[in-house]
This record gives C-alpha cells, sequence and structure tokens, in this order.
C-alpha cells in the first residue's frame, strides 16, 4: 500500500493543502517550524490513529477552528483507496472508501515505522520509552497487536479509577474489592497476553536486530535484548511460568494496591532491557552507540514485518538523519535503498540526503504551511 495524493484542512498549520507524491521517497526540506513534521504526522495519524508526539486533538487543529480534516487516496495492486480523517476536540472519525470503519481496520490495511528524535533517545530514557518502542512494532507488525494494547490500556484505566475512588474515599473497601474480583479475571488474562505478544516478538526479532547492528557499527558485537518481570529475566519462560508469575505478583501486591490507589502489576510495570555485549546499554554504551542500538531495532522491525506480512510498511523519518554521524547515516540510506517500500523523510538541509537516489526521489520545500 502507498500514498498518492493527501489534502489537509486547518489541520497544524495547514489551511489548506494538497500534495501528489513519489512512490518511492519524498523529501521534505524547510527550516525549523515550517510544517514539515506536521506534514509526517497526517500520516501517521491515518495510520495509527495517534500521533508519535503524543498530543491531544485540540493541538492537531489549527487556532480558531473547530476540527482539522485529512484525506489521502492510497494504491495497491492497480486498485484505489480513500482514507478520511475527520478531527474534533472531542475524537476522530474515520472513513475507509466513504464508510465509517475504525482505527483498527485501518491498521490491518496499512502500516508504517516511525524513526523520530525521540525514538533514538529511547534507551537512555526510562523504561516507558523502552515499553512503547515494543509496543509500537508490536502494533505495527501483529495481527491483533493494536487491540492488545488498547484494550489492556482501558482495562487499566477502569482498575486504576476504582483504587483511585478507593483511596479518596468515594468507594467503600467491600465495594472496591467485588469490583476489583469482577474485572480481575480479564485484567489478568489481558496482561499475560500482552506480556506473551512481546515476548513473541522480542525473540521473533532478535536475529535481525543483531544483524542490523553489526550492519550499522560494521563492528562484530554481542546484541541481546532481556524482558524483566518483576525483576526477572522472562524471555525464556513459558506461557504458563509467565501466567504463575503475574498471577502470584497480584497475590503479593495486593495490599499495597489498595494503599497506592493505582495498579502495580502489569506490562507498564514490565523493564526492557538492550544489552550490549552482555552489558545493559544504558550504562554501557556511548550516545551513538545507543542511537544505533535503536536505529537496528527499527531495521529489525521493518525485516520482521516482511517476514510476518509479505510487505514492507511505509516509513516516516522525521529529521532522523541530522541525528546521525556520517556512517550511520549512510548505512540506514543503504538499508533503505534495499527496501521496497515508500519513504518520507525531513530535512533542514539537503546534505544530510546526499546519499538518496535522486532519481526514485521527490523533493518538496515547505514555508510557512506552504509548499513553494
Amino acid at each position: 500500500m502507498k500514498f498518492k495524493s493527501i489534502r489537509l484542512k486547518d489541520f497544524r498549520n495547514f489551511e489548506n493543502l494538497e500534495v501528489e507524491f513519489e512512490k518511492k521517497i519524498n523529501i521534505f526540506i524547510g527550516q525549523n517550524g515550517q510544517g514539515k513534521s506536521n506534514l509526517l504526522e497526517a500520516l501517521s495519524l491515518l495510520i495509527l490513529n495517534d500521533s508519535f508526539r503524543f498530543v491531544e486533538n485540540e493541538n492537531l487543529i489549527k487556532f480558531h477552528q473547530p476540527g482539522a480534516f485529512i484525506e489521502a487516496f492510497l494504491e495497491k495492486d492497480s486498485l484505489d483507496y480513500k482514507v478520511q480523517m475527520q478531527i474534533l476536540k472531542s475524537r476522530k472519525n474515520v472513513m475507509w472508501n466513504e464508510k465509517k470503519v475504525s482505527q483498527n481496520f485501518i491498521r490491518n490495511h496499512i502500516s508504517c515505522v516511525v524513526f523520530s528524535p525521540e525514538s533514538l533517545s529511547s534507551i537512555k530514557e526510562g523504561f516507558d520509552e523502552r515499553r512503547l518502542l515494543v509496543d509500537q512494532a508490536l502494533i505495527a507488525t501483529h495481527l491483533n497487536g493494536s487491540d492488545l494494547v488498547s484494550e489492556f490500556k482501558k482495562a487499566q484505566k477502569t482498575r486504576n479509577r476504582i483504587l483511585k475512588d478507593h483511596v479518596e474515599g468515594l468507594s467503600a473497601n467491600a465495594r472496591t474489592i467485588d469490583l476489583l474480583e469482577s474485572l480481575q479475571p480479564i485484567y489478568e488474562k489481558l496482561c499475560v497476553d500482552l506480556t506473551w505478544a512481546r515476548i513473541e516478538l522480542l525473540k521473533g526479532i532478535q536475529k535481525d536486530f543483531s544483524e542490523a547492528v553489526q550492519f550499522i557499527l560494521k563492528t562484530s558485537v554481542d546484541i541481546s535484548v532481556e524482558y524483566l518481570v518483576s525483576k526477572e529475566k522472562s524471555l525464556e519462560l513459558s506461557q504458563k511460568q509467565i501466567n504463575d508469575a503475574i498471577h502470584q505478583r497480584f497475590v503479593q501486591l495486593r495490599d499495597a494496591e489498595l494503599a497506592s490507589g493505582t495498579s502495580l502489576v502489569g506490562p507498564h510495570k514490565h523493564e526492557i532491557q538492550f544489552l550490549f555485549n552482555k552489558n545493559d546499554s544504558r550504562f554501557y554504551c556511548s550516545q551513538g552507540q545507543q542511537r544505533a542500538l535503536i536505529l537496528s531495532f527499527k531495521m529489525a522491525q521493518i525485516v520482521y514485518h516482511r517476514k510476518a506480512h509479505g510487505t514492507y510498511p511505509i516509513l516516516l523519518l522525521d529529521d532522523v538523519l541530522s541525528e546521525l554521524d556520517g556512517i550511520k547515516r549512510s548505512a540506514l540510506i543503504e538499508f533503505l535503498h534495499g527496501i521496497n517500500t515508500q519513504i518520507f523523510m525531513t530535512t533542514t538541509d539537503l546534505q544530510f540526503t546526499s546519499d538518496v537516489n535522486r532519481s526514485e526521489s521527490k523533493i518538496f520545500e515547505l514555508k510557512e504551511g506552504r509548499i513553494l
């Protein structure tokens, strides 16, 4: 699936914009604040329903306007498709060929991988960023990944509300226990299913991840990933062992959850480590090596997606090339030239894209929300 064109109305700094795309590589150049990232954000919204900047709906709508509108035409196997999104402050409405559909429907037809400066720093940041990195890969590659992540978040939100009401004295102890016990089978199953899906993804991506690191760094190094449940290494556990470990943790922390007013057990508390020569890359690696690891993980995700679904995902690179040194930048572009997919990238300087094949590229210059 490839984008043929997009139209934006009252989206971010775009009042009314229409763009026709190149099938292979699309490069958006301009100074900061001109709308380059906004254009990539619109593409990711159509596919993922979420911005890679993690903002509220009102931030996506042009100032003083009631809503924003995105419309794109796509092509696959000589067939055309139209996807539309209406963005209001309270919700988003999605249409596929003029019929209202769920966002999960869209994700089952289109997938993408986003490279951003934020993602490149996810190793040195907290565990939240690495969990997000893995969940994004899960959503893009796992058939039910989007549903799994979404359902877990909804169940967790409900459970947290019950616990918070208890702490604030809005719910009696007996009432709280009854509500938690009624929700527990569903919540515990979602915890196990999401944990197991993450583990299966990490095990499936391991070989490609290791090879990508060797390709980027041009040296032999021992690369692996570890998944920790309650501080215990869990990558080699069976699904039943995962289930038993999570259940036992619920028993141990029941009183602590009631006292704290929040869920203390589940995938949102699990830890993911990237190991470089068997050492935790947070402390052992330089910033350049950390970026190489995340870049390699994204590359491995792309290859893994191809193996799982027979096609490559669309790639969105938001000002990533300027964050890499010359060796890593050239290695990434060499990798991108070797895969058959559509690529969108932003840059403030075309010098960073000097290795890109210009015969396969289309360059757009943006200024103040307009294509020059």
